[in-house]
């Protein structure tokens, strides 16, 4: 019989299965502080738990474990980024965005991405397949264990794949991040970002989390978004932008949108008077941030004088603009850069 990974089950799922098995179910909650808490990574290590337990625990489970291939440190802002060979023998990418008040992680949710994102690497190699929660959680229980004095406050779905087409398994992933018995970490300070997926972004407004819900927008003209981010082919701007409504509306959080600012394509003066009026009357903030530069892409930054004035004609027409400082760029790390490797 095949053996269950036990980081793919709830709190409840574990209870009900270890109940299934002659055991306790409230020995659930004290093996999930073990693996979360703890940090556990063998049952061996568990040394409250009683043999027989041990020896159940054995026989039908199995925990998830990565190994280490590589990792790079940014000398301008002490970024880190690891990348890891899953148990498949495939490989993705996580980021550590270390500062004085917090520690976020940049999650990786998918082997590769299938969305074909014109300025970002992750989609080079294609989709290979969805990371399990377990997976999902490994990569913060991994970085937790290699920088144990920044505690993780804050986690962003932002890395290699698009989080709402491995919908079940993110959520998941994040029920478990904001289990008491778990990591404990506010939803709040759980940010999804999606680059528009409609039927998703409608389910996620029905789930009752107070997660953060990142868009990437990055054009307010549809020809230019529909070559920057072909999903919007599928998905107009005018279809997203009322996703967007209903989903403010729906959940009374504010939608962020992220805009990668690339030079002659969506940076003038003229592209911020049209994402102004887009998003007139919308509960949101934008999120700026200048291209990074990615190899056998043929992209490049504004000027800083042509992202001044494109902050400055947002801010006048009434968005409220914030410009993110670029993380990591010297190793890769930025927003668009991550990819898989063929190791």
């Amino acid at each position: 019989m095949q053996k269950i990974d036990i980081k793919n089950l709830s709190k409840d799922e574990l209870g009900k299965r270890l109940e299934a098995l002659g055991t306790e179910p409230y020995r659930a909650r004290q093996i999930f502080r073990w693996l979360y808490k703890t940090g556990a990574r063998s049952f061996d290590e568990m040394t409250d738990i009683p043999a027989d337990l041990k020896a159940v625990l054995k026989a039908n489970f199995h925990l998830t474990h990565f190994v280490t291939v590589d990792s790079k440190r940014s000398r301008l802002d002490g970024t880190t980024k690891y990348l890891f060979r899953l148990e498949d023998g495939n490989t993705i990418e996580t980021v550590f965005l270390p500062e004085s008040s917090r520690a976020t992680v940049c999650l990786s949710s998918q082997v590769g991405c299938k969305t074909g994102c014109s300025f970002c690497a992750s989609s080079a190699v294609g989709f290979i397949r969805n990371l399990a929660a377990s997976e999902i959680l490994e990569e913060v229980l991994q970085l937790e264990s290699k920088n144990p004095s920044k505690p993780i406050t804050n986690l962003v779905f932002m890395g290699i794949g698009e989080p709402l087409d491995n919908y079940d398994n993110v959520l998941k992933s994040i029920r478990s991040f904001n289990d008491k018995d778990a990591f404990n970490i506010g939803a709040r300070r759980i940010t999804i970002s999606t680059c528009g997926l409609i039927p998703a972004m409608k389910k996620l407004a029905e789930e009752g989390l107070q997660v953060e819900l990142s868009v990437s927008l990055h054009s307010a003209i549809d020809s230019v978004r529909s070559r920057l981010v072909p999903v919007s082919k599928i998905y107009p701007l005018k279809d997203l932008i009322t996703a967007c409504r209903e989903y403010t509306g729906k959940t009374n959080r504010i939608i962020t949108f992220e805009y990668i600012m690339i030079k002659g394509v969506n940076s003038s003066r003229e592209d911020a008077i049209e994402l102004a009026k887009l998003l007139k009357g919308l509960k949101c903030k934008v999120n700026t941030i200048v291209f990074n530069q990615v190899k056998a892409i043929d992209y490049y930054p504004p000027s800083k004088e042509e992202a001044r004035l494109f902050m400055k004609t947002l801010k006048a027409g009434g968005v409220n603009a914030i410009g993110r400082k670029p993380k990591g760029a010297d190793i890769d790390a930025g927003c668009g850069q991550l990819r898989i490797s063929r190791l």
